[in-house]
């Protein structure tokens, strides 16, 4: 019965990590997704990252970005993950996309890899 309890209390802080991604700038980033900024993601991806990471994100000249050999895995932070593709992506055209882009496209692979918070 007490661990019902203790796990009933633990309910809206497991819930708080869904929703919409975003990570405000934040380095500790509890990332919540906002579904328009994963279908804005998505379209991007499939629009002009599927070049180099594939169709399903399982690589091609580029890192698999979802499945079991993940390059997403490595980031630990939503914020960080979003700060190198804003960087570094896409690798024809570093730091050419904008901040929303880059936004959007972070949390659509963070959702990809069942992620919902650092």
């Amino acid at each position: 019965m007490k661990a019902w309890l203790v796990g009933l209390g633990l309910l809206p802080l497991l819930l708080a990590g869904c929703g919409q991604a975003s990570s405000n700038g934040a380095t500790n980033s509890t990332v919540q997704y906002d579904a328009a900024l994963v279908s804005q993601g998505r379209t991007l991806f499939s629009t002009t990252c599927y070049v180099c990471h594939g169709k399903n994100g399982q690589g091609n000249t580029g890192p698999a970005l979802w499945g079991p050999n993940s390059s997403v895995q490595g980031f630990s932070q939503f914020s960080d993950l979003e700060q190198f593709i804003q960087a570094n992506m896409p690798q024809n055209n570093p730091g050419s996309l904008s901040p929303t882009q880059a936004l959007a496209a972070a949390s659509f692979l963070w959702k990809q890899n069942h992620r919902h918070g650092s």
